[in-house]
């Protein structure tokens, strides 16, 4: 791995990253105006210098209005104070050159300082050979300053020429420091962007390291609530998620503890009693047949709690992948009832079957609900006086699913734990039926409710996919 990638594959603290994120967007900001700017303030210098240089020219250049007084080998200069103001500010000005780029009529040209900036002048264009007849928007750079030239000969003494020429070194000073202040500029965001990297990094991680120690705490053990108050909302509800979810894994935890209690209670029961009838029978003082009954009822309770524990454990850990197939709920609700019949006969129960006329389509895993309709109506068999109705109809976008019983009803303080995982009611038995049965419904994304009014109804309701 060579060292760009060394770099740019390593984890950063929060603090420089966003640093050098604000310094990225810094300079590409300060280098786009930068450019943008000085090739704009060129173009538009340029542009009006050689507007300017093509007026001088054309106004002063070529003209035959000397002075009647004055001879024709006299140098005449012309006269520039008519000139249009430039919006850049500089005035045009001019000199006479002789072929050899030497400069004539030198009283014209004020003292000796200014005579020698024009002589620099000069030999600038002599060293680029710009021709003198013809040149136009020359540089040419002296010491102290720099200028744009056009140039055109005299039309009354050839070998003399015009030379008009802007000063740019104003302009061009200004647009230098201008570029000096961005610079300052730059640097003093710079340090802002230090100061500004510091105050987001640190609104950042602070949260962060809270929501941190409270994730460490919670894989401790420690599900306590934490009271956040961030200023960020959505660090505020991350907070709040992560005490939901702080309140989630506690009652789990909890659930758990009981669940394991429980279990190992309802496993020590059977066990026990199989136990002693079988050291009874071993000692001789239990009559081998009835204790061999016993331990064969005990037995089957014991695999029944069994294969309950085993199921409500493959319920929970099934996902949202359930494989489903559409078919008509009645009859799985109908069968599951055939299925129990002779159990309902020997009680003297009958089903009442109040289903709708039309089919009851709905996208579920039979397995599944066959297991829940079977602990539901085993559940009604127990407590049932004479008769069990059982309902299947469409309601819009849903479908309802019934089992009523006429029996005494649910004791008003059992009516709210009845869903809860070995909690056993009135001549309950493990107290995982109703718990299976809740499980399922939920996995096929649906709710179920029961009213003790007139004996027990259960409803559940599942939406149509």
């Amino acid at each position: 791995m060579n060292m760009a990638d060394r770099f740019l594959g390593r984890k950063w603290h929060i603090r420089p990253r966003i640093f050098m994120m604000l310094l990225l967007l810094l300079a590409i900001v300060f280098i786009s105006v930068f450019v943008a700017f000085n090739l704009f303030i060129r173009s538009y210098i340029r542009t009006n210098v050689q507007a300017q240089l093509d007026g001088l020219v054309q106004n002063f250049g070529v003209r035959d209005q000397r002075p009647p007084d004055k001879p024709p080998d006299d140098p005449y200069m012309p006269d520039l104070s008519g000139q249009q103001k430039n919006p850049l500010g500089p005035r045009g000005e001019v000199i006479i050159l002789d072929a050899d780029y030497e400069i004539k009529n030198y009283e014209q040209h004020g003292g000796s300082g200014e005579l020698e900036e024009l002589r620099q002048m000069a030999a600038s264009l002599k060293e680029q050979a710009a021709p003198l007849a013809s040149a136009r928007y020359v540089f040419a750079a002296t010491d102290d300053d720099a200028y744009y030239v056009s140039s055109v000969e005299d039309a009354r003494r050839p070998g003399s020429f015009f030379v008009f020429y802007v000063s740019v070194a104003g302009i061009y000073h200004l647009v230098d420091t201008v570029n000096l202040a961005m610079a300052v500029i730059v640097a003093a965001a710079m340090v802002i962007c230090f100061f500004m990297a510091n105050v987001i990094a640190g609104s950042i991680t602070r949260p962060v390291g809270a929501l941190a120690a409270f994730a460490e705490e919670m894989g401790r053990g420690g599900f306590e609530r934490k009271p956040f108050a961030f200023q960020d909302l959505e660090f505020d509800e991350l907070g709040e998620a992560m005490n939901r979810s702080a309140e989630k894994l506690d009652a789990y935890d909890k659930d758990q503890h009981a669940f394991f209690q429980n279990v190992s209670h309802e496993l020590r029961t059977p066990l026990q009693s199989i136990r002693c009838y079988a050291e009874g029978v071993e000692v001789g003082l239990m009559d081998p047949g009835q204790a061999g009954a016993t331990i064969i009822a005990e037995t089957d309770r014991l695999s029944e709690l069994v294969e309950d524990l085993l199921y409500i454990s493959r319920v929970d850990s099934i996902t949202s992948h359930v494989e489903m197939q559409e078919g008509d709920l009645r009859d799985t609700l109908s069968l599951c009832a055939e299925h129990l019949r002779p159990m309902a006969d020997k009680r003297g129960l009958r089903f009442v079957y109040d289903f709708a006329e039309e089919p009851v389509l709905l996208s579920y895993n039979e397995k599944h609900l066959y297991r829940a309709f079977s602990n539901l109506l085993s559940n009604a068999l127990r407590y049932a006086g004479r008769t069990i109705t059982l309902g299947c109809h469409s309601r819009g976008r849903q479908v309802e699913v019934s089992v009523t019983d006429d029996g005494p009803g649910i004791a008003p303080q059992d009516l709210p734990h009845i869903f809860e995982r070995f909690y056993k009611g009135r001549d309950g038995k493990h107290g995982i039926g109703l718990s299976i049965v809740k499980s399922v419904v939920e996995l096929h994304g649906g709710e179920i409710a029961v009213d003790c009014s007139e004996g027990t109804r259960f409803t559940i309701l599942f939406p149509k996919h």
